[in-house]
């Protein structure tokens, strides 16, 4: 059976007009019941079935409709000619069943009313689930659209159909092209009245300004817009509103999506799906972030009034002709809504005692031999009814007789395994309450313990006597899941289902072996011989095995204590278990676990066959050629995909890495290997702006593909270094060689990676014994890792554990000790060690690491420089002009235009030439887009008068001939006629050095922190050579640092200074203080004395991302000292508007306070200004207040002023 053939067959006579009519109204019973479709899929299709043949449907059965079907199906992302030229077949993958009774059914006017209604029967199904991913035949079509359009082509009036259909949860990044359909209509009929319905009743807005357009990115038609075709017929504009009337009147609109996971229900007041048709009456490209171009488009004059007033009136209207809400959500998402509110409820009571237990016995007792089955749970005592059992479907089951257990099951399956497997994979979610119920100790009392140094320890203490009540329910639980073992059809337990039964000391249920003879169905013993008698090993055993090699060979899988505890438990019971002669075949995974072993030998002071076995499997398998080739295999090879021109590994190079890793003595050197190899390795960086690279971690660690945070980020064979190096063989010259390798390149990922191994937890590095801690970190000093990275690294991994994390601050503090004794001088050498280790950690870290350590130690000196300057250069290529845009912005208004040469205004489109002073013998693109190629030209006129542009400069690889026709259609600079065009030449030349530019506006802002460079200068400066509506102070990378941790840093002056720079360059500025706005509060008062920094850094921690109203206060007072753009500051106040003091801010704004409101009005975009209002409501002369925004321009602001103003 193919992937998408279809289960539910409706066959008929597809020449028989009263068979077509019977399959449709099946059809239709199956698309208003929901069971159309299956998992998402769709899950129909009709055949052909007579007396003398039974087939599946070909598209000549079609009959005279043929050329209506290929109409259709030629539509849509894939087009249909592949249909055509071949019979459909039972192994066909090509589901068009549907198409093709459609188009046989519109032969027939008799069936009409029939097709009508299995039409609308399509259309409130979409609408029902709202989601494209509902929708799909097979991976490349969506259902219904086609019968649809055919519908539609045959009789107009049912275009409102296929509008409708087009929900606004639509995926139009796979379901694309969907718009021709309707745009052909519309290119057929012109603005009939069928297509204007369909246009209002199309709740997509995408789908609706489709007809008329096809490039959502530009503003060009295919077609006349509507909002165009009403202007030059204003009598139709009664018509298409009484149509927008009725609509509403019929059915609301369908909201694109809600939030299923907010427990109360929405206000579906606020919206305005009047002003939303409006907004497709005519072309635009998108307004995502935009706001003041769709300001701009919505004041745009239209009927007697603008767009926005027209819409508003409109909507009012309606308003007053319905009670109901204009909007709706589907109902899909109102079930996805029900269904969370429930799952919150089961899942608060989880551990309720009887709580899963009552949940899942429904679903027992509806088992065959149900009752036996539960007496069986209950005690044990007779099993006769479990051995009965058989694989039984239980999602259907569940959904006939336990509806709580379904739901249950319902929220942990996959849709693409929805069935017993699926129910296999996710059980131990499942059984959830279950688990819950039965294994929580209900019986047991807490008892508090306060300890003299202030620890307070809480312990659940269980009576002797509840003991036994406790263990019985243990193997309840375990005989629960006999139940749904046998019930599954016998699959085995998955990895976690395992690891809740077998691990843990004290809550293990099961031994893993017991738990795979339980729960497995084990084959018969293996006849491969376990030691030297030939005895085949235990099924069980041989399976607990299995389980450690699949746990070393899985790359996805980091080892850490678990697995070596687990090869402890059973492999090293056992000498003969050790032994490699039967491993599979070689993995890194199998040499770490030969490795492993032969360390643990050592270590145990074991030597015999077993370990000279496990010494030949790794030389045997050439794990250091396998090292190497792991290597390489990461770094860029010449002729290999996506190797650029300028890098690359040739074979000889390759030879020579995998002879440094593999030879007793190799010829080259760490150095040569490393000039070698390095520069190649695939770099793990931050990217932005598609061609800024960056040190992710630090400065001086750079990233590598190799170590990065996918599969098992080359751990086992750093721990097959680490081990190996240490024993006394052959092959420990390999091992420290390949060891030395990875700590130089990355030693932290080396620590880590080591450290992992030996952790109690699988991802966070911990231990439960703190001398296993002390006992490796000794190890990796000993193996070369140098003592003050291991410390920086073990700070970072303890910044958030804030008593372990001020031990580090307090270490670090003697590094201004002038302490002479020895053991003053071995702490004051561990600070001194740690500091050059910071340089190695995430950076960000480190700077908030110094920063805490010179608040609590003052004496410390805080030199960040260095590292301020780099995070300032960073800031400056993140965020700088292409050159094109800093010469425009210099050039004012002798720069006649800016931009795509496809969007020059018609007074400037004028022949082109180019002359003897063209330049074209060079580059001429965007700053880091070489495919960006800019054409410079300048507006001249001739001796005859006619104007013309003259090629400055040109992109090399852009032949002259190419603009003998036309403006260049990239990007375009058109400068006036009475510029030097000699002197434009030598400023391009100037801006286009990047680097040089960066270097001047950084050196120019240390100067101004300093004082040598004024304000003035300073902000012309950013204005005209960084963004300011993209700006950002970060690279956002969480490892980075960036001018927001900086700021904190400086003294209170240059903060001053670099806060009123930033926040006044533009708005984003303030992300340089976002999420920090309870800081310079809580500044003040440690350096007031008023909080010492133990509270400080509490404090910080405890409103990162937040802000107390007392804090909020303190910073509106610094920004309204520092003289922040009052504008800038509205907009910050409007977005935290919850606290009082932005309100009061607001107000006094208002009220003439912080300079012009109006000028802030004017700043501030419809949607911000229609925030104000409310905000203003609150004040005492909230009338008066609120005066300059009664004569807003904004239909948007005025609502919200008539909503809010005082009665």
């Amino acid at each position: 059976m193919n992937q998408f053939d279809k289960n539910k067959i409706i066959t008929l006579d597809i020449q028989d007009p009263k068979q077509i009519k019977a399959a449709l109204i099946q059809y239709q019973t199956l698309l208003n019941t929901d069971q159309a479709f299956n998992n998402q899929e769709f899950d129909v299709e009709f055949t052909h079935s007579n007396s003398n043949e039974q087939r599946r449907l070909q598209p000549s059965d079609a009959g005279q409709n043929l050329g209506l079907l290929k109409s259709a199906l030629d539509k849509g992302q894939e087009g249909g000619s592949h249909y055509y030229d071949h019979e459909i077949t039972d192994t066909t993958e090509t589901y068009i069943s549907e198409v093709i009774v459609f188009a046989a059914a519109l032969q027939y006017p008799e069936i009409k009313s029939t097709i009508v209604d299995t039409a609308k029967a399509i259309v409130a199904y979409t609408r029902r689930m709202n989601d494209t991913s509902e929708m799909w035949i097979d991976d490349m079509r969506v259902f219904g659209v086609e019968a649809l359009y055919m519908l539609a082509s045959t009789d107009l009036q049912y275009t409102y159909l296929l509008g409708q259909f087009f929900i606004p949860y639509w995926d139009d990044e796979h379901a694309t092209q969907y718009e021709s359909y309707l745009a052909s209509l519309l290119t057929e009929h012109g603005w009939h009245p069928a297509l204007i319905k369909a246009f209002i009743w199309c709740d997509n807005p995408t789908f609706r300004t489709g007809m008329f357009m096809d490039d959502p990115y530009s503003n060009a038609v295919t077609y006349q817009p509507l909002g165009e075709y009403l202007k030059e017929n204003p009598d139709q504009y009664d018509s298409f509103k009484q149509m927008v009337i009725e609509r509403f009147q019929a059915k609301p609109v369908l909201l694109c999506r809600i939030d299923t996971t907010e427990e109360d229900d929405e206000d579906f007041s606020h919206h305005h799906p009047v002003l939303w048709l409006y907004q497709s009456l005519f072309s635009h490209s998108d307004f995502y972030d935009e706001d003041e171009k769709l300001d701009t488009f919505m004041q745009q004059a239209f009927m007697a009034s603008t767009l926005e007033d027209e819409a508003y009136d409109l909507e009012a209207h309606i308003r007053s002709q319905i009670t109901d809400t204009l909007v709706e959500a589907s109902e899909n998402a109102l079930k996805e809504r029900a269904e969370y509110l429930a799952y919150l409820a089961r899942d608060e009571r989880q551990y309720e005692l009887n709580f899963g237990t009552q949940v899942l016995k429904p679903l027992i007792l509806a088992m065959p031999q149900g009752e036996q089955l539960w007496c069986y749970i209950e005690n044990g005592e007779d099993r006769s009814a479990l051995d009965a059992l058989e694989e039984i479907e239980l999602i259907p089951l569940a959904k006939a007789h336990a509806p709580e257990m379904s739901a249950q099951i319902e929220d942990h399956l996959c849709s693409f395994e929805y069935n017993n497997q699926g129910i296999t994979e996710e059980l131990n979610s499942i059984l959830d309450l279950v688990r819950g119920d039965l294994l929580t100790d209900h019986f047991g009392e807490e008892s508090t313990i306060e300890h003299e140094n202030g620890l307070i320890t809480t312990l659940t203490v269980t009576a002797d006597s509840d003991k036994g009540r406790l263990e019985a329910r243990r193997q309840q639980y375990l005989r629960v899941i006999d139940v749904f073992y046998h019930a599954l059809g016998k699959r085995e337990l998955r990895k976690y289902m395992m690891e809740s039964l077998t691990e843990g000391d004290e809550d293990a249920l099961l031994s893993r072996q017991d738990c795979y003879r339980r729960y497995s169905q084990l084959p018969a013993p293996e006849t491969t011989p376990s030691d030297a008698d030939n005895e085949p090993l235990e099924p069980a055993l041989s399976r607990d095995v299995q389980s450690i090699f699949c746990s070393f060979t899985d790359n996805d899988e980091m080892l850490y204590s678990k697995h070596f505890k687990h090869v402890d438990k059973v492999l090293r019971t056992s000498r003969d278990l050790s032994r490699p002669t039967h491993w599979p075949e070689p993995h890194m995974g199998f040499m770490a676990l030969a490795s492993y072993q032969l360390h643990r030998d050592f270590n145990e002071n074991l030597g015999d066959d077993v370990t000279e076995a496990l010494f030949h499997y790794l030389n045997e398998h050439n794990v250091w050629e396998m090292a190497a080739s792991h290597i390489v295999k990461e770094a860029f090879i010449q002729g290999a995909y996506y190797c650029p021109e300028d890098k690359g590994l040739n074979e000889a190079d390759v030879a020579r890495i995998k002879a440094y890793f593999m030879t007793d003595k190799p010829t080259e050197s760490q150095e040569s290997l490393l000039a070698l190899l390095e520069p190649q390795l695939f770099r793990d960086d931050c990217c932005r702006r598609s061609h800024i690279y960056l040190n992710k971690y630090s400065e001086h660690q750079s990233g590598y593909k190799l170590f990065q945070d996918h599969d098992e980020d080359f751990q086992r064979f750093t721990l097959i270094a680490f081990w190996l190096r240490q024993l006394p063989l052959p092959l420990r010259a390999q091992a420290d060689r390949l060891w030395q390798f990875i700590i130089t390149l990355a030693p932290v990922r080396a620590a880590r990676n080591i450290l992992r191994a030996y952790s109690d937890d699988s991802w966070d590095i911990e231990f439960e014994n703190i001398l296993d801690d002390i006992n490796i970190q000794e190890q990796l000093e000993k193996a070369g890792i140098n003592q003050g990275i291991l410390s920086a690294y073990e700070m970072d991994r303890q910044f958030h554990d804030t008593k372990r994390y001020q031990h580090w601050i307090d270490v670090y503090s003697e590094i201004t000790s002038t302490e002479t004794s020895m053991f003053g001088s071995i702490d004051r050498k561990k600070a001194e060690a740690m500091r050059d280790g910071l340089r190695y950690i995430n950076e960000h870290t480190k700077i908030e690491f110094l920063h805490h350590a010179s608040l609590k130690y003052p004496e410390i000196p805080l030199d960040l420089n260095h590292d301020f300057k780099r995070a300032l250069n960073i800031m400056v290529q993140l965020n700088i002009q292409s050159w094109e845009q800093a010469l425009a912005y210099e050039l004012g208004k002798s720069c006649l235009f800016v931009g795509d040469g496809d969007k020059t205004p018609a007074k400037l489109r004028l022949p082109i030439i180019a002359d003897e002073d063209t330049v074209h013998d060079q580059p001429c693109h965007m700053d880091g887009m070489s495919w960006m190629a800019i054409t410079v030209v300048q507006k001249r006129r001739n001796e005859q008068g006619d104007d013309h542009h003259v090629i400055l400069m040109a992109d090399h690889e852009v032949p002259l001939e190419a603009y003998h026709e036309s403006l260049p259609r990239g990007p375009l600079l058109i400068f006036a006629e009475d510029v030097d065009s000699q002197a434009l030449l030598t400023r391009i030349a100037e801006l286009q050095n990047t680097k040089a530019r960066i270097e001047h506006i950084v050196m120019q802002t240390l100067e101004y922190l300093e004082g040598k460079t004024d304000f003035d200068s300073i902000t012309s400066l950013y204005a005209a050579q960084l963004s300011g509506e993209y700006f950002s102070p970060n690279a956002e990378e969480y490892t980075m640092y960036g001018l927001n941790q900086f700021i904190w840093t400086m003294d209170q002056v240059r903060r001053d200074r670099f806060a009123k720079l930033l926040l006044n360059h533009n708005y984003r500025g303030f992300k340089a203080i976002e999420r920090n706005y309870e800081k310079p509060w809580l500044h003040h008062q440690l350096s007031q004395g008023d909080i010492d920094f133990d509270i400080y850094l509490e404090r910080i921690r405890e409103y990162d991302n937040e802000a107390t109203e007392t804090g909020l206060r303190f910073l509106l007072k610094w920004l309204v000292e520092l003289e922040i753009n009052p504008a800038h500051i509205t907009l910050f106040c409007i977005k935290h508007s919850d606290f009082e003091a932005c309100c009061e801010f607001i107000h006094n704004h208002a009220r003439g306070k912080h300079g012009n409101f109006k000028k802030t009005l004017a700043y501030l975009h419809a949607g911000r200004r229609a925030q104000l209002p409310e905000i203003l409501s609150q004040a005492s002369d909230a009338a008066i207040l609120m005066e300059p925004l009664t004569k807003d321009r904004s239909r948007t602001v005025k609502e919200a002023v008539a909503n809010y103003s005082p009665a």
